[in-house]
């Protein structure tokens, strides 16, 4: 049993960063043209992890735009202690969802017995 939740975590582990990233549009408030959509759009990427893939559209004239975005990456966040995949499988997501992410599958162990890190999704 234990060998098959380990052939399943790479299995959706592999799945995870085999699938192209997908673009996401982010919130930027107002943006009223090219030149300010440079400025803000980066910092908007930022903010999700992610990189600015040059486009815009404004959503509400005057109060709101969103900024597309590719590459949302994974960040290492810190779990706590995790002592092996099935503690994983507990606390990992756990971590995901008090940050709004979704957990990629991904740990590792920082400081043997005191401190694991879970790959996050922004």
């Amino acid at each position: 049993m234990f060998s098959k939740t380990i052939a399943t975590l790479s299995i959706a582990a592999t799945v995870v960063f085999s699938v192209p990233a997908m673009a996401e549009d982010v919130n930027a408030g107002p943006i009223w043209n090219n030149d300010d959509a440079a400025v803000k759009c980066p910092v908007a990427a930022s903010a999700v992890h992610g990189t600015w893939n040059g486009n815009w559209v404004t959503t509400i004239p005057g109060q709101m735009s969103v900024c597309g975005v590719d590459a949302i990456q994974a960040q290492d966040m810190e779990a706590g202690p995790i002592w092996n995949n099935d503690d994983a499988l507990v606390k990992c997501p756990v971590v995901a969802a008090a940050l709004n992410g979704t957990w990629n599958g991904q740990w590792t162990t920082t400081v043997e017995g005191s401190m694991s890190v879970c790959g996050i999704l922004f």
